[in-house]
């Protein structure tokens, strides 16, 4: 026995559907004519049933674990009960349901234009427009962020007296906010693909970005008008590592790299 038949056997739970049963039977005298499987409700479910389980198990095992923090943190530390216990178990239903559905359309319908433009743009356009292009759509995938969407709703709960500045950042200046955060993508996604282009080293630009970041965070925090930003400008920069954002830039930068990777294949390395 081979020891990959033997893994297949203990790893992997599937069910088989013969095509000769889907198939209809051939007449060799009749003449020839394509015709449509004819699959019924149980073999159909069957067939995409364990491919369904899959998608769903993943988000429920992103969902479950941040839910059951958030309920034990409500009741071991805040001693506050759990109100509308029935209307909350729905709402984490539907948001593994949703985000499993979200991640299948992202996967199939816009991780793909990514990676054929990561692909073939750097076969026909010089560096400078590639770099355009992707600082473009860096700008534009913010706005499909869905915590994007989260945070511009959430400046309505915002009290104008105790917090004046992000009151008016949330309500009055949320497009510049937004177009602000889609520039940083925009530039990080186009860094990024020099980097990989030149073999630059890691390090020194994670370094450059964190000094004058961790500055602002202390100024902001000794002025007490400016502390209740801090927190949205951490926000900020959490929001744009979404589902979204996050496949279609690398989709997007992976075509540049690559392509010099052919002769380099060290430029790869991420930690170099």
């Amino acid at each position: 026995m081979r020891y990959s038949d033997y893994l297949n056997a203990v790893s992997f739970h599937h069910k088989t559907v013969s095509y000769n049963v889907l198939a209809p039977k051939i007449d060799p005298s009749a003449p020839k004519v394509d015709k449509r499987l004819d699959i019924t409700l149980q073999q159909s479910l069957a067939l995409i049933g364990p491919y369904c389980y899959t998608r769903i198990m993943d988000q429920v095992k992103a969902v479950v674990p941040l839910a059951a923090y958030l309920i034990l943190f409500q009741i071991l530390i805040l001693r506050h009960p759990i109100d509308s216990a029935l209307m909350l178990g729905g709402g984490l239903v539907a948001v593994i349901v949703g985000l499993a559905i979200f991640m299948e359309g992202l996967n199939t319908g816009l991780m793909p234009f990514g990676t054929i433009i990561g692909d073939n743009l750097p076969k026909k356009a010089s560096m400078t427009v590639v770099l355009i292009i992707i600082g473009m759509l860096g700008v534009g995938v913010t706005f499909a962020e869905p915590a994007i969407g989260a945070l511009q709703a959430f400046g309505s709960s915002v009290d104008v007296n105790s917090a004046p500045y992000l009151y008016e950042l949330l309500n009055n200046w949320t497009l510049p906010l937004v177009l602000m955060v889609g520039a940083g993508v925009g530039l990080a996604a186009i860094l990024g693909t020099v980097r990989f282009v030149r073999g630059w080293s890691l390090k020194p630009m994670i370094y450059c970005a964190l000094v004058p970041v961790m500055i602002l965070t202390g100024y902001a925090w000794l002025d007490p008008n400016l502390r209740s930003v801090l927190g949205l400008a951490w926000d900020c920069g959490a929001v744009t590592t979404g589902p979204v954002t996050v496949p279609l830039v690398l989709s997007l930068g992976i075509g540049s790299p690559m392509q010099r990777a052919r002769g380099n294949p060290r430029s790869l390395v991420l930690g170099s």
